[in-house]
């Protein structure tokens, strides 16, 4: 396995935790790879945590208060007042070029991640 000496562990023990005879659920074999967890990694109990709606909704009003303060003036990502009559067009494009500059950072990467994948 190509993890940590402690996730081996945890996997190893998840193993024996299902062995036939066991004290631990024999379930626990089938959720080795994850740790011994056999949830969905986005499950939580209702009751004990918080859920991920409440921490987006918390995460858009601190963005929101943030963005704006306590003034109530609702403003757009660059600190102008924002109303419905008002609409942003971007509509400014240049052709910048294609591919990589032969000799730029990013050709020697994409060169060297292919020369990776053809050795594998």
């Amino acid at each position: 396995m190509r993890c940590s000496a402690h996730h081996k562990r945890m996997v190893v023990t998840a193993w024996q935790l299902g062995a036939p005879g066991s004290v631990g659920d024999p379930r626990l074999r089938l959720w080795a790879h994850m740790l011994g967890y056999g949830g969905h990694f986005l499950t939580k109990s209702r009751r004990y945590s918080v859920s991920f709606g409440q921490l987006r909704r918390a995460r858009a009003e601190h963005r929101r208060l943030e963005r704006n303060g306590d003034t109530g003036t609702v403003r757009d990502p660059w600190g102008r007042p924002l109303d419905d009559t008002v609409v942003l067009v971007l509509n400014d494009w240049t052709y910048a070029g294609r591919g990589y500059a032969p000799r730029s950072l990013g050709a020697q990467l994409a060169l060297a991640s292919a020369d990776q994948a053809r050795a594998r």
